[in-house]
């Protein structure tokens, strides 16, 4: 195939969309490759040309059936731009559901194909992993451990990283503050509609015995505006501002990448989680890790505590922020929380990703 350094680019969430616009924007230091790209807002401001947005799918107003038709007729789009503009190589970031369709298309096409943010599979439905190695010429995992389990299915592996060290600040002083005078408290219900639904109301209610207990300020983070009136009492930030972040002494907040984030940043925190009884039935037949917050799956042990589905009450929560703000065990979680950022890599990880696929010649 006719090598005219353009590469396609893949991402089908927020995080991933902002992972793979910022590995672009290395890219594009390095090189002089031609980008074409699928994904949300930050891929389509540094892609030469962008195709579809398939991040915010669920703000069109898509029933579940028609997403799926969507991404069947975006499918049939990127077939045509990999044969017609005759892409030199493609990558994935993250969302195995849809990518995996592409990288499979991309290696019958015979373009590498390279896979940043691989997918959870340590966690649930190891099995993927073997379509990943039939389909993959590198992945790029962002936890250490996943990089033996890359190598013992022959697949090419680099760990270079977790990308977010290069996007969390690095918080290295230590808190002197006194609890008993006040508290920041940082609140997230999560990203999505379905969680922040399930999350909010109990995440108010938590509050409301916290202000009865410690004196405390509340911020609510927000990705987006919220449906349910927030009592004023609580101060609401839209966007993912760590400025304002670094300002809070603990959180609250769900598993999931926040959790990572907030780790990073040493703060403490009570990680909360709650599905449908259903999807909680069948995500407890298919998970297969002990813990489901990445801090304690890496430090293996629960150093920050998880209520999940009937443990994820008002009181149960409050009560965990309570026990934290010991001054004694509370500088201990922050020091643990602030050395465990060296398990996840140096800075500089979009550098080195790009570099690796710049420098990779086109063969499978």
């Amino acid at each position: 195939m006719e090598n005219n350094k353009s590469i396609f680019i893949s991402a089908g969430d927020i995080s991933g969309d902002i992972h793979a616009a910022n590995l672009i924007k290395s890219i594009k230091e390095i090189s002089d490759y031609r980008v074409y790209a699928i994904g949300g807002t930050q891929l389509k401001i540094v892609a030469d040309e962008f195709i579809k947005d398939i991040v915010n799918i669920n703000g069109f107003g898509f029933f579940p059936i028609r997403q799926v038709f969507f991404l069947k007729e975006v499918f049939k789009t990127v077939k045509k731009y990999l044969i017609d503009k005759k892409i030199s190589k493609v990558i994935l970031v993250d969302y195995y559901g849809f990518n995996i369709h592409l990288a499979k298309l991309a290696h019958e096409l015979n373009i590498p194909v390279y896979y940043f943010v691989t997918p959870q599979v340590w966690a649930s439905r190891k099995y993927r992993i073997k379509n990943i190695a039939k389909y993959v010429k590198i992945a790029f995992p962002i936890l250490p451990f996943e990089k033996e389990m890359y190598e013992k299915e022959k697949v090419k592996v680099y760990f270079e990283g977790n990308p977010l060290v290069d996007l969390v600040p690095n918080i290295t002083e230590k808190k002197n503050k006194d609890f008993q005078k006040e508290v920041n408290i940082g609140l997230f219900a999560g990203s999505r509609k379905n969680t922040i639904k399930r999350h909010l109301p109990i995440i108010l209610d938590a509050v409301k015995i916290l202000k009865e207990k410690i004196n405390a300020k509340f911020v609510l983070f927000s990705v987006d505006n919220f449906e349910q009136n927030i009592p004023d009492y609580i101060t609401v930030k839209n966007g993912d501002d760590f400025k304002e972040r670094e300002k809070i002494d603990i959180a609250l907040c769900p598993s999931g990448t926040v959790s990572l984030e907030n780790a990073l940043m040493g703060i403490p925190m009570v990680v909360m989680y709650k599905l449908s009884w259903a999807n909680y039935l069948l995500a407890r037949l298919i998970i297969q890790v002990k813990y489901i917050t990445l801090a304690n799956i890496l430090l293996n042990k629960e150093l920050i505590p998880e209520c999940i589905q009937h443990r994820a009450t008002a009181k149960i929560l409050s009560q965990n922020i309570v026990d934290i703000l010991n001054e004694e065990k509370y500088n201990a979680v922050r020091q643990e929380l602030l050395n465990f950022r060296q398990q996840l890599g140096p800075e500089g990880v979009y550098d080195r990703v790009a570099k690796r696929i710049v420098e990779d010649d086109n063969g499978l």
